[in-house]
């Protein structure tokens, strides 16, 4: 694939997710939808991890309430939950992983050993538990070929990958990541999703304008409500429920976190909490109603758009 970008373009557009002004965004109407459509993906992250998040997760797609979801290729169900995949022709994102926030309770490392990407492991060897120790110790080159190999073992599982995003966001710990990640789309053929809702949507959105225009699609904006303290067990969180009236027109991507109940749920997953809280906030009737005129999509034709930029051919994105 020809590479959709220069270094010059590519350091003004990660200068832009700093700092940038609003600027609406074509990628909505290029993909078929009308300017004001406010188009969501309801992506569930950390697939593979473990297999009451998967359950949670394939129940949710099987039950049409969302739209997408992202496998983590070190963890420790990884192949179980390709292979549910696979089995439903669900094409995927990958939730690429730099870190192990677990540790002890799910000590994952690398897919490449030790001995390839010795900066990638802490003594106890599993991969970094923050974003700030992977800024602090992984080299670049070893960063990258890493994440290489997660989207390599992806495909080796048979599985059709539409989108990449970051486990904890690790391109957000240093300047050095965020050029990796944004780097990835020309190298592979697939979008990135930028999870930039720690900035204003003004400029969260005009960020993914730089990118899209720089050749490295990305959805219009990026919604997330990870907040283990508002989330209480047996009781119905809300908080989604004016979710829908926050859209921006334009491509919107909502990760969410689901989980299933289980003895052996409680005691590896601490935000155990939060997770079923999201479980039952998607798979609640109520909540789906109050999205009614709010399009759903999938990243299919965002995959192949990134195709086309990336082998130079004519594409409806200028």
């Amino acid at each position: 694939m020809k590479p959709a970008r220069t270094p010059l373009r590519m350091l003004a557009v990660a200068t832009a997710l700093l700092a940038s002004s609003v600027v609406a965004s074509d990628l909505s109407i290029c993909l078929g939808f009308k300017p004001d459509d406010k188009v969501l993906v309801v992506n569930a992250d950390d697939v593979g991890m473990h297999p009451d998040l998967d359950r949670a997760a394939f129940a949710l797609i099987d039950g049409k309430k969302i739209q997408s979801l992202s496998l983590m290729p070190p963890t420790p169900n990884f192949k179980q939950a390709a292979q549910m995949a696979v089995a439903r022709k669900l094409p995927v994102g990958v939730h690429l992983t730099l870190t192990n926030e677990w540790q002890a309770a799910q000590p994952w490392g690398a897919v490449l050993p030790q001995s390839e990407v010795p900066s990638l492991y802490n003594p106890q060897g599993r991969l970094w538990a923050t974003t700030q120790e992977v800024a602090r110790h992984a080299k670049p080159e070893e960063a990258k070929k890493e994440l290489l190999a997660q989207i390599a073992r992806a495909r080796a599982a048979g599985l059709t990958i539409t989108h990449l995003d970051a486990h904890m966001v690790f391109w957000g710990a240093s300047p050095e990541l965020l050029w990796l990640y944004v780097g990835l789309p020309a190298e592979t053929g697939i979008p990135v999703v930028m999870q930039g809702n720690f900035m204003p949507l003004d400029k969260q959105m005009a960020a993914a304008r730089e990118l899209q225009g720089g050749g490295a699609l990305t959805p219009d904006a990026f919604f997330m409500q990870y907040n283990p303290a508002q989330r209480h067990e047996g009781k119905r969180y809300a908080g989604y429920d004016g979710l829908f009236a926050q859209l921006p027109a334009g491509i919107s991507h909502l990760a969410i976190h689901p989980a299933r109940d289980s003895a052996s749920a409680r005691a590896a997953i601490a935000d155990l909490t939060l997770r079923l809280s999201d479980f039952e906030a998607w798979n609640d009737a109520n909540l789906g109603k109050l999205g009614q005129g709010v399009k759903r999509t999938d990243y299919r034709a965002l995959k192949a758009l990134q195709e086309k930029i990336n082998t130079g051919d004519e594409h409806c994105l200028k």
